[in-house]
C-alpha cells in the first residue's frame, strides 16, 4: 500500500514537473521574443501606405465608432477590423504613438513564437522547441513583418492556431475543431480573403489523409457555429449599411484586381517568392526543401507542410506580389525545419559518440557563424524588398513632411478644418499626413485636373481657393509653390524645412470703402 502510494506521488510529481517545465520553457521563449521584437518599435515615424493608413483608421475608431472603420474621416472597406480594434485599444490605454501602432504585430509575433514552442515541447522535445524559436527569431522576413504596423502577423497567428487544431483532429481529438474554427475566425477577421490559404490547406490535408464523415461531429458543428457568430455579424452589418459599395471595395479592387493583375507598379516574375525566401530566410531556407520532404513522413507535421506549400504557391499565382504576403509560411517552415534539424543533430551526436557539452558548443559556434555570414551576405538586398517603389525625392519629401507636421501639431492649433496639402510632380501618399496632423487632409492644386486618375491616397484634389472657403486653413506645401499662391490669398509661414513648409492660408480681407457724400 505504501509502495503504491509512493509510486502515485512520484508519478504526480513527475507530471507536475513536466507541466511546469513546459510552462517555464515557453515563458523563456516568450521573453526572448519580447527582447527581440519589442525594443525601438516607436523610434521611427510610420511609413506611408499600410502603416500610416492602419494607424490612422485605428485612431479614428476612438472618435468615430468601433463598427465602421474610417480613414480620412470617410468610411473605409478594404479590410476587416480585428487588428484595427486591437491597435485602437492600445491607443485608448496608452495614447496614440508609433510604438502602439506596431505593438499589435509585435505581440502577435510573440504569441506565435510561444505557441510553436509549447506545441513542439508537447509533440516533440525541448531541442525542437528551442530550434523553432531560434529559427523564427532569426528569420529576417518574420522579424520585419513583426516590427511594422500591418496585419500579416495576426493573420499568421490565426493560421497557426488552425494548424494546431488540424493536427489534433488528425489524432482523433474532436476538440481540435474548436482550435481550427477559432484560428480561421481570427484570420478572416484580420485579413479577409487572405485566410483562404488556411481553408485550402485544410481541404487538401483532409483529402490526402482520406478523412471521412467520422471526423465530423458535435465539435465540428458547434465550432462552425461559433465561427459564424464571430465572423458574420460585422460583415452583415456593413452590407446592411453600405450595400454593394461595401462589397465592391472589400472584394473588388483590393482582392480580385490584385489576384488577376499586377497593380500599383508591383511588377514581379513568377519566381519572385523564391527570391524573397532566399533573401529573407537565409540560411534556413537551404533546409526548407529537405524539411518539407521529411515532414510528409510524419503524420503530425503534414498539415504544416501542406500549409507552407499552399501559401507559397497560392501567392505566386496571385499576380500582385509583395514580400509580406507569404508571412504565414514562416512559422510553418520553422516548425518543419526545427523538427528535421533536431533529429539530424541527435543522430550526428550518437554517430560520433561525442561529449554533449563539446558537441553542442560546436553546433552553437557553427550555427552562429553561418547565421552571421548569411546576414552579412543578404544585408544589401533585404532593404530593397520592402522599399517603396518611388524615387528618393518622394521618400525625402515624405520624411520631411512628417517632421514638419509633428512640430506643428504637437500643440493645439487655433485653426480648425482640414489640413490642405499641395505638391506637384511625382505622386505622394497622404496616409502619414492624415495621421500626424490628426485631422482630415484635402489635396489641393491651382487648376482642375483633366485625364489624371483619382486615387484617395495619392490624388483627389480640390481647387485651392475652393478648399479654403471663408475660414483660414493650415497648408503643407512644397516651398517652390509659395510664389504661385494667388494674390487674393494671404499666406504666412508657420514652420519651414529644407524643401517643404507649413503655413496659414486665408482669403484677403476686402478693403473697407467709405461712401463719399
Amino acid at each position: 500500500m505504501d509502495n503504491k502510494g509512493h509510486t502515485t506521488r512520484s508519478a504526480g510529481l513527475q507530471d507536475f514537473l513536466a507541466s511546469n517545465g513546459v510552462m517555464v520553457s515557453t515563458l523563456l521563449a516568450a521573453l526572448l521574443a519580447c527582447v527581440v521584437l519589442l525594443p525601438l518599435l516607436g523610434h521611427k515615424p510610420l511609413t506611408n501606405w499600410d502603416e500610416g493608413i492602419y494607424a490612422e483608421i485605428s485612431r479614428e475608431v476612438l472618435s468615430l465608432g468601433v463598427l465602421v472603420p474610417h480613414w480620412n474621416y470617410q468610411p473605409w472597406f478594404e479590410k476587416p477590423p480585428l487588428m484595427l480594434w486591437i491597435t485602437a485599444f492600445f491607443f485608448k490605454l496608452f495614447g496614440v504613438h508609433e510604438f502602439w501602432a506596431r505593438a499589435g504585430s509585435a505581440l502577435s509575433g510573440v504569441a506565435i513564437v510561444s505557441l510553436l514552442h509549447a506545441w513542439l515541447l508537447r509533440r516533440k522535445d525541448a531541442l525542437a522547441a528551442w530550434l523553432s524559436t531560434i529559427i523564427l527569431l532569426g528569420t529576417f522576413g518574420f522579424l520585419h513583418v513583426c516590427r511594422v504596423g500591418e496585419m500579416d502577423v495576426l493573420l499568421s497567428l490565426g493560421c497557426c492556431i488552425g494548424l494546431c487544431g488540424l493536427t489534433a483532429i488528425h489524432d482523433r481529438r474532436a476538440s481540435g475543431w474548436y482550435l481550427f474554427w477559432a484560428g480561421l475566425a481570427i484570420a478572416m477577421m484580420t485579413k479577409g480573403a487572405a485566410s483562404i490559404v488556411l481553408i485550402i490547406a485544410a481541404l487538401l490535408f483532409a483529402a490526402i489523409e482520406r478523412w471521412n464523415a467520422t471526423r465530423l461531429g458535435r465539435s465540428f458543428w458547434l465550432g462552425l457555429s461559433l465561427f459564424l457568430v464571430a465572423v458574420l455579424p460585422w460583415h452583415l452589418y456593413m452590407f446592411h449599411l453600405f450595400g454593394t459599395s461595401f462589397l465592391t471595395e472589400y472584394l473588388g479592387f483590393h482582392v480580385l484586381a490584385r489576384v488577376t493583375h499586377q497593380i500599383e507598379e508591383h511588377t514581379t516574375h513568377w519566381w519572385y517568392y523564391f527570391w524573397v525566401l532566399l533573401i529573407s530566410a537565409a540560411p534556413f531556407v537551404l533546409l526548407y526543401p529537405i524539411a518539407i520532404v521529411d515532414s510528409f513522413r510524419r503524420k503530425e507535421l503534414r498539415a504544416w507542410s501542406i500549409f507552407a506549400l499552399v501559401v507559397v504557391v497560392f501567392f505566386t499565382l496571385v499576380q500582385t506580389r509583395l514580400p509580406h504576403y507569404i508571412a504565414p509560411a514562416y512559422p510553418a517552415l520553422a516548425v518543419l525545419t526545427s523538427v528535421f534539424l533536431a533529429d539530424r543533430l541527435r543522430e550526428l551526436q550518437r554517430t560520433h559518440q561525442r561529449s554533449s557539452i563539446l558537441f553542442w558548443t560546436k553546433v552553437a559556434l557553427v550555427t552562429t557563424s553561418v547565421c552571421v555570414a548569411s546576414a552579412f551576405l543578404t544585408t544589401g538586398s533585404r532593404p530593397k524588398l520592402h522599399q517603396a517603389k518611388v524615387g528618393p525625392d518622394v521618400v525625402n519629401a515624405e520624411k520631411e513632411s512628417i517632421q514638419l507636421l509633428r512640430e506643428v501639431f504637437s500643440k493645439p492649433q487655433p485653426v480648425s478644418g482640414p489640413l490642405l496639402v499641395w505638391w506637384e510632380g511625382n505622386a505622394r501618399s497622404i496616409a502619414t499626413s492624415v495621421f500626424y496632423s490628426r485631422r482630415p487632409v484635402q489635396q489641393v492644386q491651382l487648376q482642375p485636373s483633366i485625364g489624371i486618375p483619382i486615387d484617395k491616397y495619392l490624388f483627389q484634389p480640390e481647387i485651392l481657393e475652393d478648399a479654403i472657403g471663408s475660414e483660414p486653413r493650415i497648408i503643407l506645401l512644397d516651398k517652390y509653390l509659395v510664389p504661385q499662391i494667388p494674390n487674393d490669398l494671404a499666406y504666412k509661414t508657420i514652420v519651414s524645412g529644407h524643401s517643404m513648409e507649413v503655413g496659414l492660408v486665408a482669403r484677403q480681407a476686402a478693403p473697407s470703402t467709405q461712401e463719399s457724400r
